[in-house]
């Protein structure tokens, strides 16, 4: 409450003036009390809780306008004295506390209604200060007079509510016609034929006069001129001159010569590095702007190690007037090269560790160029054997290595990092640096940073006082603190730090700590007091709830961990807001204490919640020679009865009549005998998400898929439901359990038979997924769980940390169909477990390389003996997700390439078809490391394997691949650019020599 301490203060002083000027009312007591203002109707005297017959004192008075103002009722509370008879009569002036319960803006169009409520600083919730509503006319009139809107009115409504100190406030808007423009004008210098000028100033006659837009557009315009040469151009401001029907902008405009860029010696760095330093139209060209553009490239060239570059940027006068040259001559000199460093006085730390400490903040520090910079073709001859020694095409560049640069903004912030290490270090006094250079030959030197440690303070002893709710060794080990430990005010902090949140963990939410630190003479003891101020347990009072307008007030209050009456404490708040995060309805959640800076032992919790949309409806249509025409569509409802429960259609139907490389027409002539029903390919999905049902941490979903697809020679009808639960009771742990059912129908086409389709799909990764499943009309029925343990510090882009999860799934079919299988009917039977399990770890190397690793491995254990694997429950291994030196999935299992291997004429039948397993196992390695800028690189070494029959596992006989790759970093993720070599060949399998993989996302 932003009025409550200056209202306390003014009570305070009234009160201490008062005892001055009541003079002989001083000490009489009180016969009568009596409320002022707008609150003299619905408050009694009573009240007030002056009791009658008591003795007028200052500390009553103060006590009294204190104790009123904390119930939250008023706004600001003012107490008179006048004599009645014998006694004294207190006169309570009230002014009560207003509270929007609900804004409501009526007629507003340009402005909607979550910035006007902005513009006003009010919105549901907040508090009306005395003349604050008398301020609301002129402040939106001013933001729509900003925007062309000049005639815009407003009218402010209070209404009442039940409670007088809640309501609701209508502001309603009449916007008016707005002020257009009916000219534009320049005053001054026209704009050149050809400079772009009126395109940039995207402001014609007729349109709304916007102030803010005005602004840019006249910027835009000059930078426009800037871009194309006129680099001493300058536009604005527009003045307004009005007229009855709109008003005439005039633009004052100076447009100057226009300039060519003249850059003068700038080996050994390009034109093109020298001319983005200096940042050409960032600015209108002036003296300072000339001196900002020689110091960019002087900087640009000590970066690269030339710490005696010298650049002039001069403006050169032409024979023709509206014509000059912006001369930059450049002197690089020669490079200074470091070839190490010392730390002389260093004994705490050795050399090696100080030099990594330094090296970290120099790499990132120093520019050593890009993939763009430009190549040294001396290096292309060396690199690829054959082609003939020519002339250098570009000057020799530089060295690049940080770590031989001399750049002295890096080292300074380098020798920080490293006084910071050895104060941490209990080195408080450690002085280091400057750093300084000693030539040791001809442009070489090393970079001297002279440490002088001074004394070590270490921990001697820690007194605590205050402490009664925790004893000494709760609030040690919560402190961090131990006896000879090396003593800095940062480790003091954090232990401070560590009290505090014991104590808040406790129910002390105001609890604090105040530290003495005493030295020995020699500054090598430290004696170190805490006192702690416990002050008093703080209890969860009135549970207020704000802003859901479609979600039901009772889920959140299921689904939030705190009530009325337990102890507030900040990891509580904390769950309560994931906990609602979670339920997928609110875009932003906030969980605070009412007046969080008023130490109170009940306090209201208030929470806060933004809802996103509740529907959302896409449509989506296209043709392809693959599909045909298509159309989709998603419809979405995010909040089903406010309950939180969100679902989802979606839908694709396509209708194929494009039929290429059909010379006989075989193709299309299948695709008419079908029935309409067979012929239009769809994919229907309805999925129910349930984010809380009745457990916490606990979600589930049901979705049924229908699925029709038709190719060449196939076609494949599937139909699925789904349902899943999942439970997460820690950030990084979580378990799923699922259950589904699918019913698979694969229909021949034609005359082809299904172990044809299957050797002529054998190339078509797509189509190979398609037949997953097998032959006719099946029925499984499947259950899974999954436990998955995350200790990632990103899950993206880890760079320590580890994942594992493990996986078993139970299947079983309940419906096959007999198929006829060399004159015999043959009926599939599948029962059978699936087991796998996952491990990646990720290990830091310095400050900007990892090495990821990944182990995973899995098995089909079958419960009956005439059992056979769901081909769709297969492992199958190859591509980005396993071995990256194969295409996806397309590693044949190693039993199998052993009997090809002995009997080659099983390759072209079986070699291409069968390429699922029953075991599997999988170890990669990954070293990650910077390139530049977001681009990264990686050097991998993945092995793996499967095998049909699961006994047969065998980890010497893993297929062995390596490769190099490139990632860039995006919003959704790394794109990962991956080229592996298969370092094992087999040439009786025809494998490639190579392969190459595009994904989004690593593991």
């Amino acid at each position: 409450m932003r009025v409550l301490p200056a209202t306390i203060a003014a009570a305070c002083l009234w009160a201490a003036g008062a005892h001055a000027q009541i003079g002989a009312l001083y000490g009489r007591r009180v016969v009568t009390v009596e409320v002022a203002g707008t609150a003299a109707r619905t408050t009694r005297p009573r009240d007030v809780g002056i009791p009658l017959g008591a003795r007028l004192s200052r500390r009553l008075l103060r006590s009294t306008v204190t104790r009123l103002l904390e119930t939250r009722r008023w706004a600001n509370v003012q107490l008179d004295v006048e004599p009645s008879g014998e006694g004294v009569k207190v006169i309570a002036t009230l002014v009560p506390r207003l509270i929007l319960i609900r804004v409501d803006v009526v007629g507003n169009e340009v402005l909607d209604t979550n910035e006007l409520l902005r513009e006003v600083s009010l919105g549901q919730g907040a508090e009306v200060e005395p003349g604050q509503l008398d301020e609301l006319p002129t402040i939106l009139q001013a933001a729509y007079a900003e925007r062309g809107y000049e005639a815009m009115q407003v009218e402010v409504e209070l209404r009442d509510t039940d409670d007088p100190a809640q309501k609701v406030l209508i502001l309603r808007v009449t916007e008016g016609e707005p002020t257009r423009v009916l000219a534009i004008q320049f005053d001054g210098d026209a704009p050149p034929p050809g400079s772009g000028v009126l395109r940039a100033i995207r402001l014609d006659e007729g349109d709304i006069l916007d102030l803010g837009r005005l602004e840019n557009e006249v910027r835009r315009g000059e930078e426009q001129l800037r871009s194309r040469g006129w680099l001493e151009a300058r536009l604005g401001p527009a003045s307004i001159q009005r007229r009855n029907e709109g008003v005439v902008l005039t633009i004052p405009s100076r447009i100057g010569p226009n300039y060519e860029i003249q850059i003068r010696d700038p080996e050994p760095l390009s034109r093109g590095q020298v001319y983005e330093a200096l940042q050409i139209g960032a600015e209108r060209l002036t003296g300072r702007f000339e001196r900002g553009m020689a110091s960019r490239v002087e900087d640009l060239y000590r970066r690269r190690g030339y710490n005696q570059a010298r650049v002039v940027v001069r403006r050169v006068a032409t024979e023709q007037a509206d014509r000059a040259k912006l001369v930059v001559a450049v002197r690089a000199g020669d490079q200074l090269t470091v070839v190490a460093r010392a730390f002389p006085g260093a004994r705490h730390f050795d050399q090696e560790f100080l030099e990594a400490q330094m090296a970290a903040f120099l790499v990132d520090a120093i520019d050593v160029g890009s993939l763009l910079d430009p190549v040294d073709t001396d290096t292309l001859d060396r690199t690829f054997a054959g082609r003939e020694r020519r002339e250098r095409e570009v000057p020799e560049p530089p060295n690049a290595s940080p770590l031989r640069i001399w750049y002295p903004d890096a080292y300074e912030r380098a020798v920080d990092h490293v006084r910071e290490l050895y104060e941490a270090d209990g080195f408080l006094d450690a002085r280091v640096g400057p750093a300084r250079l000693e030539d040791v030959g001809r442009d070489r030197s090393i970079v001297v940073v002279p440490v002088v440690e001074g004394p070590r303070a270490l921990l001697y002893d820690v007194r605590l006082e205050g402490n009664s709710a925790l004893g000494d060794r709760e609030v040690l080990e919560a402190a961090g603190l131990e006896r000879e430990q090396p003593f800095s005010y940062l480790s003091l902090e954090q232990a401070k730090s560590g009290i505090v949140d014991a104590y808040q963990d406790r129910g002390f939410f105001y609890a604090g700590v105040d530290s003495t630190v005493r030295f020995s003479g020699d500054r090598t003891r430290v004696e170190l007091t805490l006192r702690i101020n416990e002050r008093f347990e703080v209890r969860v009072g009135e549970v207020v709830v704000r802003g859901n307008e479609v979600t039901n007030e009772s889920l959140i209050r299921r689904v939030i961990p705190i009530e009325s009456g337990d102890l507030l404490r900040p990891v509580t708040v904390r769950e309560t807001q994931q906990r609602l995060l979670d339920l997928g309805v609110f875009s932003s959640v906030s969980v605070d204490p009412r007046d969080p800076d008023l130490a109170e032992r009940v306090k209201a919790l208030v929470i806060t919640v933004v809802e996103r949309k509740t529907q959302y409806l896409d449509f989506r249509a296209g043709i392809s020679t693959g599909q045909g025409l298509r159309f989709g569509l998603e419809y979405g409802y995010r909040n089903l009865f406010g309950t939180a429960i969100n679902f989802t259609f979606a839908a694709q139907v396509g209708f194929q009549f494009i039929f290429l490389q059909d010379d006989g027409g075989e193709i299309q002539e299948r695709f008419e005998e079908l029935a309409l029903e067979d012929r239009l390919e769809r994919r229907i999905a309805l999925t129910f998400g349930f984010p809380y049902v009745g457990l916490p941490n606990v979600r589930a979903s049901l979705a049924g898929i229908h699925l029709r697809e038709n190719e060449r020679n196939f076609g494949l009808t599937k139909n699925s439901v789904d349902l899943t639960f999942t439970w997460r009771p820690l950030r990084f742990l979580s378990a799923s359990f699922s259950a589904d059912v699918e019913d698979n129908t694969i229909d021949v086409l034609g005359l082809d038979s299904y172990e044809e389709i299957l050797e002529q799909t054998s190339g078509d990764i797509r189509l190979r997924n398609l037949l997953r499943v097998p032959e006719g009309n099946t029925t499984l029925v499947a259950g899974s769980g999954t436990l998955s343990l995350d200790r990632r510090d990103n899950p993206f882009v880890p760079t320590k940390g580890f994942f594992a999860s493990t996986t078993a799934e139970w299947a079983r079919t309940l419906r096959t169909e007999l198929i006829e299988r060399a004159g015999e009917l043959r009926r599939f039977v599948s029962h059978h477990l699936r087991l796998q399990f996952s491990a990646s770890g990720y290990i830091p190397l310095g400050s900007r390389f990892v090495f990821a690793t990944q182990f995973r491995i899995g098995r089909v254990v079958h419960l009956e003996d005439e059992s056979e694997t769901y081909p769709n429950r297969s492992f199958f291994v190859g591509g980005v997700d396993t071995v990256r030196g194969y295409l996806q999935d397309a590693l044949i299992p190693q039993d199998l390439a052993d009997e090809i291997e002995r009997n080659p004429d099983l390759f072209p039948n079986v070699g291409g078809v069968i390429q699922g397993g029953d075991t599997f196992m999988v170890i990669r390695g990954e070293l990650r490391f910077p390139i530049t800028g977001d681009i990264r690189g990686g050097a991998f070494v993945d092995f793996g394997n499967l095998w049909i029959e699961p006994n047969e596992l065998n980890p010497l006989e893993l297929r062995p691949t390596a490769g190099l790759g490139l990632r860039i970093a995006t919003p959704v993720g790394p794109i990962a650019l991956d080229y592996g070599f298969l370092l094992a060949r087999r040439e009786f399998l025809s494998e490639p020599v190579g392969t190459f993989h595009f994904s989004i996302g690593l593991f």
